[in-house]
């Protein structure tokens, strides 16, 4: 088993499956099959195959040294568990490229490749590789493949209105292409969508990010008050780009975005699920019908893996889960500002 260990690293660690917040030292090893994480009270094993989503990664702003979270969430038995990993960014950078190509590389796929003004080809069973630098897509005939560098993708859209699929927009100073990618699970699916996401930079790159970020108004939508007020606080509080418009219903929001001399721009929209008149799904397709490219993340209650499915579905940008701990609005504030960027 040693032989086979591809990372290794000392971490601050939480183990639940529920919303506890203990945490206790430990050491991480991860091989081709398995995470294991070893403290002093025992050693628990998490097969790769059981994670399904990154729920909190690497912030862009972090320097190399600082301390940082990455949370991956899994199947424990038909429950979800949730492993929480605290290091230095540089570590759990390079951990994250790892285990993304762990989990995505070797997929097999089903591709189409479009230039602009050509048809599209046919579509061609592919074998999925990635890296921090680019996505490959092999075909299994030997035929020349695709190489999609991250840094072209001007935007993707998640979908699956027949299967797991995402849409890569590809610019470059020469070219513009269209690349369907159809996956064999909405987990893998998701997965895939949250390596786009990721920033898996290169450790002396960390940190890199401007000193004057622009500020981003968001649209939070939810019918509960009390969640809106603490959810604006809490956000305020975390990230000081973020300028928050608050409307109490869906209905609502559509008149503020659809408000021609309204004062502050709307870069992202955050909405809660449960709402009277129009729930966040209806919400967010009457979105998309007048804004197609707004950043729409669903802020939904914890267990809503179906809602978060039909969201995949319908082209939401994100989807965060609520929880009880404030650690849940650091992590809406990091994939709200990942989501204009």
């Amino acid at each position: 088993m040693t032989n086979s260990i591809i990372a290794d690293f000392g971490a601050v660690v939480g183990f639940s499956v529920s919303t506890s917040d203990e945490t206790t030292r430990g050491r991480v090893a991860m091989t081709k099959a398995q995470l294991l994480v070893e403290t002093d009270d025992e050693t628990r094993r998490i097969d790769v195959e059981d994670v399904f989503d990154v729920v909190r990664d690497v912030s862009r702003t972090a320097a190399a040294d600082s301390t940082e979270t990455v949370t991956l969430a899994f199947d424990a038995g038909g429950d979800r568990g949730a492993l929480s990993l605290q290091a230095d960014a540089a570590t759990l950078v390079t951990f994250q490229r790892l285990l993304f190509t762990r989990l995505l590389t070797g997929t097999d796929v089903t591709v189409t490749h479009r230039h602009a003004n050509d048809d599209a080809d046919e579509r061609r069973p592919c074998r999925l590789r990635i890296s921090a630098a680019d996505v490959r897509l092999d075909p299994v005939d030997d035929e020349p493949g695709v190489v999609v560098r991250r840094d072209e993708i001007a935007r993707f859209a998640l979908s699956g209105t027949e299967a797991p699929e995402v849409v890569l927009y590809l610019r470059s100073p020469d070219r513009v292409e269209r690349v369907s990618v159809r996956f064999p699970s909405f987990r893998l699916l998701n997965l895939f969508g949250r390596y786009l996401r990721a920033d898996l930079l290169a450790n002396d790159a960390i940190g890199s990010a401007p000193e004057r970020a622009r500020p981003i108004g968001v649209l939070l939508v939810d019918d509960d008050e009390q969640s809106r007020e603490l959810t604006t606080v809490f956000l305020n509080e975390r990230s000081d780009r973020l300028s928050i418009l608050e409307a109490s219903s869906a209905r609502a929001a559509l008149d503020v975005l659809a408000a021609a001399d309204r004062r502050q721009a709307v870069d992202c929209v955050v909405s809660d699920y449960k709402m009277p008149g129009m729930d966040g799904i209806e919400f967010l397709n009457a979105v998309r019908e007048e804004h197609p490219t707004l950043p729409f993340i669903l802020y939904t209650g914890q267990g809503s893996e179906r809602v978060a499915k039909q969201a995949i579905l319908d082209d939401v940008t994100d989807y965060v889960e609520k929880d009880v701990g404030p650690g849940q609005y650091e992590v809406l504030a990091s994939r709200i500002e990942k989501a204009v960027r």
